[in-house]
């Protein structure tokens, strides 16, 4: 049975290489795959804009893949 994920994954690309992965979805599998399709690329400034509480993902960290919390800030609208 497929069941449907809400939420959303950032990919950070600097010169063309993935520094950055957070997921922010509500809902992983034990077992199984995500299979998640991109819709739109933002420029950093169109990033900062318009995810003004995820900032800090544009930082290169140590640890790649970062598993992050599907709930939002009130107010704030992803």
């Amino acid at each position: 049975m497929v069941k449907k994920v809400d939420g959303c994954v950032h990919i950070v690309m600097r010169k063309g290489k993935v520094v950055n992965v957070f997921t922010h979805l509500n809902e992983l599998p034990k077992d199984g795959v995500v299979h998640l399709k991109g819709h739109k690329i933002l420029s950093f400034k169109e990033f900062k804009k318009s995810h003004p509480i995820d900032h800090g993902e544009l930082v290169p960290k140590k640890k790649k893949v970062v598993i992050s919390s599907f709930d939002l800030p009130r107010g704030v609208k992803n």
